[in-house]
């Protein structure tokens, strides 16, 4: 599957590095709990890269996650570019794909120095994680639903819904290029639609 990282990777993978950093499990749950060792962090990464299929490397944070709280504050999906010589072009709180595109075009077109896309989004771009993040959450069973509904005003319901929803919104919310203004109105609408949705099944429970 040609998902939105690995599309700017074909399309920039000669000019740009690619590397994830594995900070944690993401959402434990009766299938899947938390790491309780490094040696158990290492073997969830290494399952990680086979089921994603990374065609780039994959480090692994040490157990205490010294660098994903150095880095990023704890912030569960940050993205970092380094520009060549080595400071920080652009750091996204949350990745969001057509955001980073936009920065490294711009990066690229400065000879590869100097800050670009403003140097800092703080946007919080859910739509992406809502739509596609249902896998994850799957993998680490019922609990890992509950958790995150509970920690995140039903952020477990809306990755259901979005999963359900998927091959709707995925040429909206899982694409590489940044969306035209027309298309962003419709977004907001939807996004409207499937909260109001997800409020309406928890009222009945």
């Amino acid at each position: 599957m040609v998902t939105p990282i690995k599309q700017l990777y074909e399309w920039y993978g000669d000019r740009v590095k690619f590397l994830d950093i594995f900070v944690r499990q993401s959402h434990p749950g009766e299938l899947r709990g938390a790491y309780r060792t490094y040696e158990e962090k290492r073997e969830g990464a290494q399952e990680h890269k086979r089921q994603e299929e990374l065609p780039w490397p994959l480090l692994v944070d040490n157990y205490a996650g010294t660098v994903h709280k150095a880095y990023s504050g704890g912030m569960p999906d940050p993205v970092f570019l380094i520009d060549s010589e080595g400071m920080v072009s652009f750091y996204g709180m949350w990745t969001h794909i057509p955001t980073l595109k936009e920065a490294i075009d711009e990066l690229l077109a400065h000879g590869g120095r100097g800050i670009a896309g403003g140097g800092l989004d703080r946007t919080p771009h859910f739509f992406a994680s809502f739509v596609d993040g249902w896998r994850g959450l799957r993998r680490g069973g019922k609990r890992s639903v509950l958790d995150y509904d509970l920690g995140a005003g039903g952020a477990g319901t809306l990755s259901f819904l979005g999963n359900k929803a998927k091959p709707l919104l995925a040429p909206l919310a899982l694409r590489a290029e940044p969306l035209p203004a027309t298309a962003k109105l419709a977004l907001g609408g939807a996004l409207v639609a499937v909260a109001l949705a997800g409020g309406l099944l928890r009222g009945r429970d």
